[in-house]
């Protein structure tokens, strides 16, 4: 999960979780930790703010991702359907499986010693306590 800076989101715009398209989710644990939308055509990184707590409501916040950013996140997320599937993908039509079997350590592998996005210096520009649909 990307390391984000301490906000108070008092000062950022709430959006309406229809705002934004859910293009694909990166991480999950009881719930999405962080995802890919797009807002007003602009691809985006949506975080968990804070921990997970399911009984109440969780708020992701939204940054915007600079092209060194994006072709990152655009990398690890071709190599993740490739190997691993597509049941985290609704940015495009379902599609076939592969007639050989994946291999998911082929992304796991090279996934465990990634660096984790470093948005700690990074504004984000607002906030959502809703997953978008797809």
């Amino acid at each position: 999960m990307a390391k984000v800076p301490s906000v108070d989101i008092s000062t950022l715009p709430k959006l309406a979780a229809s705002e934004l398209r859910l293009l694909w989710v990166n991480d999950w644990y009881d719930g999405p930790l962080e995802a890919v939308v797009e807002h007003d055509g602009a691809r985006c990184l949506m975080v968990l703010d804070g921990t997970i707590d399911v009984e109440n409501a969780m708020r992701w916040l939204l940054f915007h991702l600079t092209a060194e950013q994006w072709v990152e996140e655009e990398k690890w997320h071709a190599l993740f359907e490739e190997h691993v599937g597509h049941h985290w993908c609704f940015d495009h039509e379902e599609r076939p499986e592969p007639e050989t079997p994946r291999d998911p350590e082929r992304f796991y592998g090279p996934y465990r010693s990634r660096a984790p996005l470093d948005l700690s210096s990074a504004r984000p520009f607002a906030w959502v306590d809703e997953m978008p649909a797809r």
